[in-house]
């Protein structure tokens, strides 16, 4: 089962940094499951980017179940 890495806002609002989800399948269906799981968050989720295993990657991404996969919050600044 991959393992969800959580960064920033996204860690501090849920109060974990990291979690087992058990999910097979695309990246746009895991960012669904996660806003099902965490409501809380549901609206930053909509705005994150994903990288497994150290590579951005996309919605169609298909995770197989091992993978480590961090969500990257969006990142503002001056």
């Amino acid at each position: 089962m991959p393992r969800v890495f959580y960064f920033s806002v996204l860690r501090d609002k849920l109060g974990i940094s990291e979690e087992d989800v058990e999910f097979k399948g695309t990246i746009s269906k895991l960012r669904e499951k996660l806003k099902e799981e965490h409501p809380e968050v549901a609206e930053l989720i909509d705005r994150v980017k994903f990288a497994v295993n150290e590579e951005y990657v996309g919605e169609d991404y298909v995770l197989e179940g091992d993978e480590k996969v961090a969500i990257i919050p969006p990142v503002s600044g001056g």
